[in-house]
């Protein structure tokens, strides 16, 4: 804790932090974004209930 409970971080710690959030948002990585995958076929099904 720094001075009157204030929380501080390195900035360099903070821009990391950012990159690699950055990296998991499907938003901004195009891989991990659904909408840019293969289409997938849906599993054939018996329609006999």
């Amino acid at each position: 804790m720094g001075a009157r409970g204030r929380v501080t971080y390195r900035v360099d710690a903070l821009d990391a932090w950012i990159r690699a959030q950055e990296q998991a948002d499907s938003r901004s990585n195009p891989d991990l974004n659904p909408v840019s995958a293969a289409p997938q076929r849906r599993a054939a099904y018996s329609a006999t209930v």
